[in-house]
């Protein structure tokens, strides 16, 4: 995004300026600057910006020049604000307008060291489904030669020895040499970059705690410290479950009740690697193990994982919140 569309309104609504902006600081900077000489010394400035790929950076620069900088939910907005006629003017006045009126939901805005702990995160998560990637394709190469691999890690020393001394033709052989060299490399990336996330998570109090649960290493734990941000924004556990996505879908009409699947708001992310904790939990831990076979026998096993994940996500906000490590009574009785 090259731009962005501002609208300043005064406070009786009426519009004092309109335009775009580079997305850029010194054009940001300039433009706010500009503002401020025009509004009175007295007259506070607010800001709204929508949660879009640019705003780190639009936060970073702007925030030092305002009074108050609101960080807006897309979708919320959209719901309060429907309208027909949908462009960047459009959108930015709606913004100013529901921001002088006090109505725009507010989304939290992370801190600069958990947005550095998500991206380093993410990366990691986008180098290891490369890695997969590539795995897959040299899978697919030796179905179309008509190979099947003897042994059940291809990957490993065996697998990779054999794949060595295969037989394939020139382009086949050529497409897993080239493959291969693809996955070493990253896995040296991965490497390094667990080695530097395993030092982090040992130096944080409440990494170590999270660590302690069935199926939450260095990185899973991590990851639900920079999906979830500052855990002292949930009231209670049943608001991080809404915020995580993990909860049904309820409507109701009529005197009449649906429930469906779950609502999958927020991080995708955060609900991944709460379902991969879940179903490490089920082969480590008997208390996680009992509740998904209780759950399994009357539902399918997937809404098992899922409401396993949910219970999981529950020992988290108690960990986090008072300080502890996990107790599998504790968990049991939950």
């Amino acid at each position: 995004m090259r731009f962005c569309y501002m609208s300043a309104v005064d406070a009786t609504g009426r519009e004092l300026r309109a335009g775009r902006v580079a997305n850029d600081g010194d054009s940001l900077r300039q433009f706010f600057m500009g503002l401020k000489r025009a509004f009175k010394e007295e007259e506070k400035i607010s800001v709204a910006v929508e949660a879009c790929g640019f705003w780190f950076a639009f936060v970073d620069c702007v925030e030092p020049l305002v009074d108050r900088l609101v960080l807006v939910h897309p979708a919320r907005v959209k719901a309060i604000a429907h309208a027909k006629l949908k462009n960047d003017r459009v959108d930015a006045a709606t913004l100013a307008q529901l921001l002088r009126t006090n109505y725009l939901p507010e989304a939290w805005k992370a801190d600069r060291a958990t947005r550095d702990l998500r991206e380093l995160l993410r990366l990691r998560i986008a180098l290891g489904k490369s890695r997969t990637r590539y795995k897959n394709q040299v899978h697919a190469v030796l179905s179309h030669e008509g190979q099947r691999s003897p042994v059940s890690d291809l990957f490993g020393s065996n697998g990779r020895a054999w794949l060595v001394e295969l037989a394939l033709r020139p382009a086949g052989r050529q497409a897993v040499d080239t493959l291969l060299r693809q996955i070493d490399q990253l896995e040296g990336e991965l490497r390094r970059l667990d080695q530097d996330l395993t030092k982090q998570a040992q130096a944080d109090v409440d990494a170590r705690n999270l660590m302690s649960m069935p199926g939450i290493g260095a990185f899973s734990a991590l990851v639900l410290k920079a999906e979830i941000g500052d855990i002292r924004r949930f009231r209670d556990k049943r608001s991080l479950f809404q915020y995580a996505g993990l909860v049904p879908v309820v409507r109701d009409s009529a005197g009449h009740r649906y429930r469906g699947g779950i609502t999958r708001a927020g991080s995708p992310t955060l609900r991944w690697v709460l379902c991969e904790a879940a179903q490490t939990a089920v082969r480590y831990c008997p208390a996680a193990q009992g509740y998904f076979e209780r759950l399994a026998k009357r539902k399918h096993p997937h809404v098992a994982r899922v409401a396993l994940a949910r219970k999981l996500l529950g020992a988290v906000w108690a960990l986090w919140t008072h300080g502890v490590c996990f107790d599998e009574r504790v968990f049991a009785a939950m």
